[in-house]
């Protein structure tokens, strides 16, 4: 899909005592984005994402917030992903939260999280209203405790921790699963994430 490109937050990280602040993406997540037919555009700081609102030329199909990091109102991918969502709102492109980014959508819109156990590097089977594989993989040590407003559930674990979320209002899909992980992309995760991103 020549042209058409899916903006993607990063993971943030302090290095030599909190004096070098770098931002970092999974490889696989890129190769996974690109499987679906869009163009990765990474997302590093404001600046960069103003530069790519204004080319005329890049389609923006969609937005992904990644995995990694707990949720700091003080950082700056909490700045980017922020700026993110309401760009997703105004604009109404489809925004995909994994892992992290579910874990963001859900707070912003005044929910709640709380630790969890069992499900750092784990794969589990998930119930499911909806054509998502049977089983996921797993990587988080943090699930939802109050699910905010206007969000609905679609798939749940086996221990009855939410795994998949839509809002009813905003274009917002969230997986607490890693898609890019699977040694193997799952088809119908992909098939699903592909539909997505498509709608206009």
């Amino acid at each position: 899909m020549k042209n058409k490109f899916i903006l993607i937050s990063m993971r943030q990280d302090y290095f030599y005592n909190g004096k070098e602040l770098r931002f970092c993406i999974d490889t696989k997540l890129i190769d996974w984005v690109s499987s679906l037919g869009f163009q990765p555009l990474l997302v590093s700081d404001i600046k960069t994402l103003n530069f790519f609102l204004k080319q005329n030329k890049l389609k923006i199909k969609g937005i992904l917030l990644s995995g990694g990091n707990d949720i700091n109102k003080n950082s700056l991918r909490y700045k980017i992903e922020k700026r993110l969502t309401d760009i997703s709102k105004n604009k109404k492109i489809p925004l995909l939260g994994i892992c992290h980014g579910l874990q963001f959508i859900n707070f912003i819109e005044k929910g709640t999280l709380k630790k969890i156990k069992n499900h750092v590097g784990v794969n589990h089977k998930i119930k499911s209203n909806s054509n998502y594989p049977l089983k996921v993989n797993s990587f988080h040590e943090n699930g939802i405790k109050k699910l905010a407003r206007n969000f609905e559930i679609i798939a749940y674990s086996y221990d009855n921790q939410i795994e998949a979320i839509k809002h009813k209002k905003y274009n917002w899909l969230g997986w607490m699963w890693h898609p890019e992980r699977d040694k193997v992309f799952n088809k119908k995760l992909k098939k699903i994430a592909k539909s997505f991103f498509n709608k206009k």
